[in-house]
């Protein structure tokens, strides 16, 4: 018979402080955000907590996600192996004969660690929600969930009815975004007692070079600093639409008087379909009032913007030009739709221009518009002194129909010759 032995190792690698506060706080809390700034260690965090539960608990079940396959592989995953042969080095420097990993995989789409012990952990990719469908897990950990979808989070938690660990929990890494992004609203703005949330800046971290913060603080501007360095929320680098604010321009649903109502329209398939709903009032000011957002087939789309124009009956639909088969099967419908200017520049200034004159306001019952009018920033060089700018294209389904939808449509009165040239450029057709 085999006598049992218990081995204690001691780790040669070192804990910042609030790493090791998020690390006590999986083994406690159903949900811990670490939300954390550059140089924080966040996907360190994440890939210790991970390998720590598949050691602990024998036979448990893990995901691992980001956004994108491509940050999985060459982000999160190195840092995991990187991580996880340290546990296998510290084993064999102690001259206990174990091997921790079965089978290692980092082929496209079958990416996962399968532990000798039974233990596993799959990295997905969280694009599509679909793709976690039908796993069972013990626990999982996000890496930067800042760009990943509500929805995925709620299928996860949906997924996370495993019986192996005591206490199932979730581990989200990210660096700060908007105050309106669903993290903040879960983890800032509730009273459940299982969402625990641990803030980092840069400044906390003693194991980074000397000159590394200095060289950082030198080399971007205020609003970068603030969210990647300070680890604040609410700040965005190269933020498009400044003048939005949700305490002025995010209205409650009430019962108004349009002169008509007006839609535009993203078409997405992988990524969410937009259509916003826009009534524009007698004294000219416009009223986000309706979304819909989720991806989606062109002739399902078409369906959906059927039965919003049976509610609404819009008298124009401003469609993404590149959208052709949707637009063709909506006029075979007979809905009025029209592909929008796709003039970028000129679609972003006029919704600046509604914003600074209070002529933009938002119901609060659109949640995805209100983040990504808060989210939607430039491409900018790590100097921010690129004067090429050019939206990033992520996060910008919702506020491009939005432009679409305003950049066609006339608000203000014609009078003066201004006026005639403003109506040349705002006003298309009979809107």
């Amino acid at each position: 018979m085999v006598k049992e032995e218990t081995i204690y190792l001691t780790p040669t690698w070192k804990f910042l402080p609030k790493q090791i506060e998020a690390l006590e706080s999986v083994n406690k809390q159903g949900f811990t955000l670490y939300s954390g700034a550059v140089g924080s260690g966040k996907t360190l965090l994440l890939a210790h907590a991970a390998i720590r539960a598949c050691i602990n608990y024998p036979g448990c079940k893990g995901i691992i996600g980001s956004l994108t396959y491509t940050q999985l592989k060459n982000v999160v995953f190195t840092v995991f192996k990187e991580e996880l042969f340290k546990y296998q080095d510290l084993l064999r420097a102690s001259g206990v004969p174990i091997e921790l990993v079965k089978n290692i995989s980092a082929s496209h789409g079958k990416m996962y660690v399968e532990f000798t012990n039974g233990s596993v952990i799959y990295f997905l990719a969280m694009e599509k929600e679909e793709k976690i469908r039908g796993y069972t897990i013990d626990f999982f950990c996000l890496d930067e969930p800042i760009e990943i979808d509500e929805t995925i989070f709620d299928q996860l938690i949906a997924r996370r009815r495993g019986t192996i660990i005591p206490r199932p929990f979730a581990l989200l890494t990210t660096n700060p975004g908007a105050e309106t992004h669903w993290i903040y609203q879960r983890f800032f703005r509730t009273i459940d007692k299982n969402y625990y949330t641990i803030e980092t800046s840069t400044y906390d971290n003693i194991f980074l070079p000397p000159d590394y913060i200095k060289q950082m603080e030198n080399a971007y501007d205020e609003d970068w600093i603030r969210r990647f360095l300070n680890g604040k929320w609410g700040a965005y680098e190269g933020q498009i639409y400044k003048k939005f604010d949700v305490t002025k321009h995010v209205v409650a649903d009430v019962e108004r008087n349009y002169k008509y109502i007006i839609a535009g329209v993203d078409f997405g398939s992988r990524n969410p379909s937009a259509v916003i709903t826009i009534g524009i009032t007698e004294d000219n000011i416009a009223f986000v009032i309706d979304e819909y957002f989720k991806p989606t087939t062109s002739v399902n789309l078409t369906k959906v913007i059927e039965e919003l124009f049976k509610k609404y009956q819009y008298k124009k639909i401003w469609c993404d030009p590149a959208a052709l088969d949707l637009i063709t099967q909506c006029k075979y419908k007979g809905l009025p739709i029209k592909a929008a200017n796709n003039d970028v520049d000129s679609g972003i200034a006029r919704v600046k221009s509604m914003l600074s004159k209070n002529a933009l306001f938002i119901s609060k019952s659109c949640p995805n518009l209100i983040r990504e009018m808060e989210s939607y920033r430039y491409i900018k060089d790590k100097t921010g002194l690129n004067p090429e700018e050019r939206p990033v294209k992520q996060n910008d389904h919702a506020v491009d129909s939005l432009r679409y939808a305003l950049y066609m449509t006339r608000v203000y009165g014609v009078s003066t010759s201004v006026g005639w040239i403003r109506k040349q450029l705002w006003s298309f057709d009979d809107v």
